[in-house]
């Protein structure tokens, strides 16, 4: 075995009991609902962006509440759980951006004719857009003070630093062979949890908003 094969802590090795577990799953499909009931989880095909969004940053904040209960394994979980909240981030933006573009408009920005904006991953770019067509729709109402706004730009901001467009915390380098992000060397993943979590509340706040003003409107029809 190499040396760096050796650093695979993923690798099964032998006498760890997985020869028996090998065997017990060698005839079973990969995406199974079969077994015991407790370890089957329910995906939802009708799931809408935000919901999407809520699932990746609740398995990062779990993921971040295992790894400080445990923190000999703390460096393991860093750049998963930067994905799986920037990415989370990325989906509730896009969910804020068709909403309050179709507040203002009554058109879809995801429809099939405009697809492309789907593909769009630059966080403060979506934000922006959003943002604007947010303010129209509510005036005076933005839920949102200055200050508020301010630390959801300060967080996609410091995001966008070392991964602007959803793709440093996936790859270790680019593709010009550079590592992606070299200045990141340390995080304490309780501070970022605590301001990805405000993040989201401040995000979500609009959201509530919008789906009040479009009851609102639904009703007075």
């Amino acid at each position: 075995m190499s040396k760096n094969s050796e650093s695979y802590q993923f690798v099964p090795k032998d006498g760890d009991g997985w020869d028996v577990k090998r065997d017990s799953i060698a005839h079973v499909a990969l995406f199974t609902s079969q077994g015991d009931t407790s370890h089957i989880a329910s995906i939802d095909p009708g799931m809408q962006l935000a919901e999407l969004a809520s699932h990746y940053i609740r398995a990062a904040n779990t993921l971040i509440s295992v790894a400080l209960e445990d923190t000999k394994f703390l460096d393991v979980h860093a750049l998963p759980t930067c994905f799986l909240y920037r990415h989370g981030l990325e989906l509730l933006l896009k969910d804020l951006a068709w909403r309050s573009h179709y507040l203002v408009t009554g058109e879809k920005i995801f429809s099939k004719e405009n697809w492309g904006n789907l593909g769009q991953h630059r966080l403060s770019s979506i934000w922006n857009k959003a943002k604007v067509s947010a303010k129209k729709a509510f005036n005076r109402d933005f839920p949102l003070t200055s200050n508020e706004v301010v630390e959801v730009e300060s967080c996609l901001s410091d995001i966008e630093k070392y991964d602007s467009d959803s793709f440093a915390f996936r790859y270790p380098f680019d593709k010009q062979s550079k590592r992606t992000h070299p200045e990141l060397t340390n995080i304490n993943l309780a501070i970022f949890r605590d301001k990805i979590n405000q993040t989201v509340y401040h995000i979500a706040s609009i959201l509530d908003m919008i789906d009040y003003y479009i009851s609102a409107n639904q009703d007075a029809r």
